[in-house]
């Protein structure tokens, strides 16, 4: 592996015209997709890290999680997450709890917040629908179904 920041490719090669393109145009197309879904969240309050928060402990058990579970499970450092969970806390949208003995944290969805991700679950869907799977057709949505689970 290369360590020299120049390096653009393990070969060193810059992107081929083609590969710049593709690039630029996924780099569009994602900006206008999860801008589309920021501005459909914000028209029901909530912001994108605020309704990925409240989807996950909608979908967990009782609508709880472990802090440190959250925090894996959205790939957020401790400290974001804890800020973000604070904020979102002081608005009611949900309780942080002990759990347990030691420093472990459980975080509860309240009926506010539930309230809120209900709201904002059809504005994100119809953002979604439109900003991301617009244009893409069947086929669209197989080939980039295959390339996201190949990860």
């Amino acid at each position: 592996m290369r360590l020299d920041p120049m390096d653009t490719s393990e070969t060193g090669e810059p992107l081929s015209p083609g590969e710049q393109r593709l690039w630029r145009a996924f780099l569009g197309w994602s900006e206008r997709a999860t801008g589309a879904v920021a501005k459909g969240l914000a028209a029901a309050g909530v912001s994108v890290p605020e309704f990925e928060i409240l989807a996950r402990l909608d979908a967990a058990p009782h609508g709880r999680l472990g802090q440190l579970a959250l925090g894996e499970d959205l790939g957020w450092s401790a400290s974001r997450l804890s800020h973000q969970l604070t904020r979102m806390s002081t608005r009611g949208l949900l309780a942080r709890e002990a759990a347990g003995t030691g420093r472990a944290v459980e975080v509860a969805l309240t009926p506010q917040g539930t309230d809120l991700l209900r709201a904002a679950q059809r504005l994100h869907a119809d953002a979604v629908r439109e900003g991301f799977f617009a244009g893409l057709g069947e086929e669209g949505r197989r080939v980039l179904g295959e390339v996201f689970e190949r990860g």
